[in-house]
């Protein structure tokens, strides 16, 4: 991540999100902030380990701005960005505990194992916060939780919004809370898991059954089939939305079709959309220039060229025998009539009609 933290403002990378403020794109920078994210929640200069959880961190909006000077990122994310960093801060305490002090049964052999990246003082107080009986007593209900965790997602690393998004993609509509549900526990076939699928099976099972009653006219069911299976309680409500998504916010779509752009972004689409309208609107004009000249042209050709025909017609009235002087005569009593008859006008008639009469 050393070429994202030496990244110049200039070359932030624009990330866009869904309506819930959590990215989903470009896919290869989504990813590369949420690595970019742990590195600084890995940072005991931006995060120290000296606090028992996340909501105690100071400073929170230095980082907001650091992050904001390598990414362009609309504000509707901050829940997200501030949520992935505590993910990423007490993932990395935990794993501390799991290699740096379960095992090893003293102090001393703790403290002698403690990892370079972390400062002595900050180690000592975790040590001294991992031995006290407040701490046990967290570590030990956390514990009982995960073990009474049930139908728990297969889908790893990858976010629930990118998921979501995906699905959106490839059906053309928001996917229902049964099919996010059944897309994120699915399971491949012969790939060991800790805990038995049957009760996420039977649950799934429940849900069709209710989605198909709700598609019978005749059925009442208004309830959402996966709420009236799982319940609608706010941890159930987190667990199809993902990180970044409050609780104090519950959100009554799993997913929505419209995008968050950063301002920045959205005014270099709008530069550019004018400048594509501009060069548009020219083109139109130039054409509509070429067409009146065309047109003009058109007009100016039938005007001579009834004109000609006045002249010929005139002429052919004339009862004195037709020489040069008396088409010359005829011809210049019509053009004190008609000033807009040009010389080459009455000359192409004189031309034609004494050829005509010599003939």
């Amino acid at each position: 991540m050393f070429e994202v933290h030496a990244r110049k403002f200039e070359d932030c990378v624009a990330i866009y999100c869904n309506d819930k403020g959590q990215p989903i794109g470009p896919k290869k920078a989504r990813n590369e902030l949420t690595r970019f994210l742990g590195t600084i929640a890995h940072d005991y200069n931006w995060a120290p380990l000296t606090y028992t959880n996340w909501q105690k961190v100071p400073d929170k909006d230095k980082i907001w701005e650091y992050v904001n000077s390598k990414y362009i990122l609309p504000p509707e994310s901050y829940d997200w960005v501030m949520e992935t960093l505590d993910v990423s801060w007490r993932g990395f305490k935990c794993r501390l505990k799991r290699d740096h002090y379960y095992p090893y049964d003293t102090y001393e052999k703790r403290l002698n194992s403690r990892p370079n990246n972390v400062p002595e003082d900050h180690f000592k107080l975790l040590l001294k916060y991992w031995a006290s009986t407040p701490a046990k007593k967290t570590s030990l209900q956390n514990a009982k939780n995960r073990q009474q965790q049930d139908n728990m997602h297969t889908c790893g690393p990858v976010a629930f919004a990118m998921i979501s998004d995906e699905m959106f993609r490839q059906d053309g509509e928001v996917p229902s809370k049964r099919k996010l549900f059944e897309r994120t526990r699915s399971r491949k076939e012969g790939k060991t898991y800790a805990k038995p699928f049957d009760d996420t099976q039977t649950k799934i099972q429940e849900m069709r059954r209710l989605e198909a009653l709700e598609a019978d006219e005749s059925s009442e069911c208004q309830k959402d089939p996966f709420d009236e299976v799982m319940g609608d309680g706010r941890a159930v409500r987190k667990r199809l939305v993902g990180i970044g998504v409050s609780r104090k916010k519950p959100q009554e779509n799993v997913a929505g079709n419209s995008l968050i752009l950063p301002k920045e972004v959205m005014e270099s689409i709008k530069i550019a959309v004018v400048a594509d309208v501009q060069k548009e609107l020219s083109a139109e004009r130039e054409e509509i220039a070429k067409e009146k000249e065309a047109h003009a042209a058109r007009v100016a050709e039938m005007e001579r060229a009834t004109k000609e025909q006045e002249m010929r017609d005139d002429l052919a009235t004339q009862k004195e025998p037709m020489t040069l002087d008396v088409i010359a005569s005829a011809l210049a009593q019509l053009r004190q009539k008609d000033p807009s008859l040009t010389s080459e006008m009455i000359a192409k008639v004189i031309v034609e009609s004494a050829t005509s009469n010599s003939a």
